[in-house]
């Protein structure tokens, strides 16, 4: 490969690793609209609007960074964007509207399989990790339920992606 075509790649793969994130994350707060407002007519009652997702992110993004007295904060600001990278990672081995996979053939299919395995735990771990980086009582205790639950279904997950992949 010659540094033209090894240049050009590299730019494919980050201008596509930025369309990915932004289609992940629009269709993503869709979505999420979208199953806010069927578990409400499930409930008998009207609901939010499909767009008010996005609403919550903007209104999130302008308020204040709050962090506890207690906490390590490096620890408490990083583990938020981990989960956040890990989870734009997984779309960069998904192939999306017929298309291929970003990062086709970078490892083998077996491997991407099992990569995309551990790239669906770091988000759990990054809560967890926040968790009890917050120095609350009360969120070590809701960091330890989710690593009850990550036991719970991280290894029936596994069995089964893994009995897929063969």
């Amino acid at each position: 490969m010659d540094f033209i075509e090894l240049s050009r790649t590299a730019i494919i793969i980050i201008l596509g690793a930025i369309g990915l994130a932004t289609f992940g994350i629009i269709f993503g707060l869709l979505y999420k609209g979208v199953d806010r407002k069927i578990s409400a007519h499930m409930q008998g009652r009207i609901g939010p609007p499909i767009r008010q997702p996005f609403r919550d992110v903007s209104k999130l993004f302008v308020k204040e960074n709050i962090i506890p007295e207690n906490a390590i904060s490096w620890v408490f600001n990083l583990a938020p964007l981990v989960g956040l990278a890990a989870t734009i990672s997984i779309l960069l081995y998904l192939p999306i509207g017929g298309f291929q996979p970003l990062l086709d053939g970078v490892i083998s299919a077996k491997g991407d399989l099992i990569l995309i395995l551990y790239l669906l735990i770091i988000p759990s771990l990054a809560m967890v990790i926040s968790g009890f980086a917050s120095g609350s009582p009360y969120a070590t205790v809701d960091a330890q339920r989710e690593m009850a639950t990550m036991i719970a279904y991280e290894f029936p997950l596994a069995i089964i992606i893994i009995s897929f992949s063969f």
